[in-house]
């Protein structure tokens, strides 16, 4: 490997934890891993997370297609989804996931503090220009984000 393309390995995978943390905020638990297959590289962050409705709209935003991998994934996908859409009309989305008063006060929280001015899309453009493919996919609290990249 060439130190251009290491150094492109090592701003994708800070790219993708800030893209994380700019949204989410704190993250609870989440796992990333690196793949690598004849110069294709395949980076993934998966993270137990409950979203509100603003972080998963960022989140599904700042993928190559604009969608959410879970609900292409056939029927009961686009069901859930459709689902989830209308029982989360004027409320947080955790209120679908979780009963505890404490959990949607911080996404409130959070929601709150992404969707002001100082919100900066950066770190999803230099992602999408870094690499050749990014997919989320969140079902319930598992969001799952994967980016590809060919040299």
């Amino acid at each position: 490997m060439q130190e251009e393309q290491r150094l492109q390995v090592c701003l994708i995978t800070e790219e993708i934890i800030s893209l994380f943390r700019s949204v989410i905020g704190e993250i609870n638990s989440a796992e990333f891993w690196l793949e690598e297959e004849e110069g294709k590289f395949t980076f993934h962050l998966t993270a137990n997370q409950k979203l509100g409705n603003v972080q998963r709209s960022e989140l599904i935003e700042s993928t190559t297609s604009g969608e959410n991998d879970a609900v292409r994934r056939g029927f009961l996908g686009k069901l859930r989804e459709m689902l989830i859409q209308a029982m989360s009309v004027g409320k947080d989305i955790d209120q679908y996931y979780s009963s505890e008063a404490y959990s949607s006060q911080a996404a409130d929280l959070s929601d709150a503090v992404i969707s002001t001015e100082k919100w900066d899309k950066f770190e999803r453009s230099v992602l999408l220009g870094l690499t050749d493919r990014v997919n989320i996919s969140i079902r319930g609290g598992l969001v799952e984000l994967t980016a590809v990249k060919q040299f």
